[in-house]
């Protein structure tokens, strides 16, 4: 319906007084409220809220273990040092003296051999009284004495064969005996690197559960004054028990290797030890492969312990062959007869007999073949302890060369372990570091200074393999 003029002018009035009034709004701003400030925090354990409490159970840390040693020590003066130890050990080791009885033994043997080159004397007595059925009259020289000497003249050698296989033998014992004296040493010398290293890890465990103490105690005084949180306290507490854990292993380990290293000396197992610092002179040619299998094969005492045996075998199969040949021998002797005194009536013998023991059933071609099997198996035997002897310096080489390569890196671990740490802490104490990194750079460290004491020690024990590999220990 179509709007009267008077209509249409108020309504033009109400649409020009509304937008007036919004032109005014929009050009006037809204008052604003006074801002909200908060309320100042309060620090826990203030006048506030009391600070949290962490009650799981504390760490008791372990003490060092020990046995109650000897009444009279064997060792002397403290520390030992390693050559001190070699030396008791050589001295008291059974092994040593087992293989010094085998020498003994040897000697023996050579002078059984050799006796037979020398004149043999007999002398015999008796008294002879008899009486006859028939007649019954006493012997009238019931007293006899004779003295007699036998000296071999010629038997092919084969007297001398055996002195010379036993005397081969002999060299063999004592080639043995230094061998084991080597082998003796080089067991007591690596077991007193492992004692020095344990002992060193037993500081290291000392040291770490230390740290993990403090880093406990800083916890604590940081969550009591409001600006730590239980749970570091907490990680500090386990941690400082997992150090407890490893320290009692690292006092096991050092009184284990102590054990270890007085059995090998061969004093009894209970003595302390407080081993000197110790360290192994490097071979001149030590980085020389050629040069070590050259020396090993001139001076390893097995292999000429091996050689002589060969030698031995060679002069067993010549004696053998000479068992069907004659043999000649000179006799001579005085002997006597009386009613009183046996010398009352002397006679005097001397000769030659040639003995000749030409058919003996097949015994010498079975003492040949018997000789020649043992000369087979002496030269196969020197061909495996050279063989041996190869592959012991090839390892030792190989090993003492790894060990050199992983002191250098443990080297490098230990340094950017000490940095981190360093950084770490001061992060964690200036506010802006996580306590988390703290303990995982403290148990970085921990494990590259175990890695550098593990190197170290396996350069000194390779070291004296590759010295007994080569035969100069």
């Amino acid at each position: 319906m179509p709007l009267s003029l008077p209509t249409y002018r108020l309504c033009f009035l109400f649409v020009c007084v509304s937008t007036g009034v919004l032109s005014a709004s929009a050009q006037t701003p809204p008052a604003q409220a006074p801002p909200v400030q908060a309320p100042p925090a309060q620090a826990a354990g203030t006048q506030g809220t009391p600070p949290p409490k962490v009650t799981t159970p504390d760490t008791k840390i372990p003490g060092q273990l020990s046995l109650p040693g000897p009444a009279q020590s064997e060792i002397g003066a403290q520390p030992l040092t390693i050559t001190e130890a070699v030396a008791i050990a050589l001295k008291k080791q059974p092994q040593v003296n087992i293989a010094k009885a085998n020498v003994l033994s040897a000697q023996g043997r050579v002078q059984e051999a050799a006796s037979g080159l020398f004149p043999q004397l007999t002398a015999n007595a008796g008294y002879n009284n008899q009486a006859s059925i028939v007649n019954s009259g006493p012997v009238l020289d019931p007293w006899t004495a004779s003295i007699g000497v036998q000296q071999l003249l010629y038997d092919f050698g084969r007297t001398r064969d055996g002195v010379r296989q036993q005397m081969a033998l002999e060299h063999s014992s004592r080639w043995t005996l230094t061998r084991t004296q080597q082998t003796v040493a080089m067991q007591v010398r690596s077991a007193f690197y492992d004692h020095v290293q344990n002992l060193a890890n037993v500081k290291i465990s000392e040291a770490d559960v230390a740290t993990r103490q403090r880093e406990l105690d800083e916890a604590n005084a940081r969550m009591n004054n409001g600006l730590g949180a239980p749970a570091d306290v907490l990680q500090a507490k386990t941690n400082l028990a997992d150090g407890a854990v490893s320290l009692s292993t690292a006092y096991d380990a050092a009184f284990t290797s102590q054990v270890a290293l007085a059995q090998l000396m061969g004093i009894n197992p209970r003595t302390p030890i407080a081993p000197a610092a110790a360290q192994e002179t490097p071979l001149a040619d030590e980085s020389n492969m050629e040069k070590l299998v050259t020396a090993a094969m001139t001076n390893r005492p097995d292999l000429k312990s091996a050689r002589d045996q060969v030698s031995a075998a060679t002069f067993a199969v010549s004696e053998a062959r000479k068992g069907n040949l004659p043999r000649v021998d000179a006799l001579g002797g005085v002997n006597g007869r009386g009613h009183n005194d046996p010398f009352d009536t002397q006679s005097g013998t001397y000769g030659v007999v040639v003995s000749w023991l030409f058919g003996d059933g097949g015994l010498t071609a079975g003492q040949v073949k018997e000789a020649r099997g043992n000369e087979d198996a002496a030269r196969q035997n020197l061909i495996a302890v050279t063989y041996q002897a190869i592959a012991d310096v090839g390892q030792a080489f190989v090993d003492l060369q790894s060990a050199l390569q992983r002191l250098d890196s443990a080297g490098v671990g230990v340094a950017n372990a000490l940095e981190l740490v360093r950084i770490d802490e001061g992060r964690y104490l200036g506010g802006i570091g996580q306590f988390l990194d703290v303990t995982t750079a403290q148990a970085s460290l921990f494990t590259a200074q175990h890695s550098l004491t593990q190197a170290q020690g396996d350069v000194q024990r390779a070291r004296v393999r590759l010295r007994t590999a080569v035969g100069l220990l």
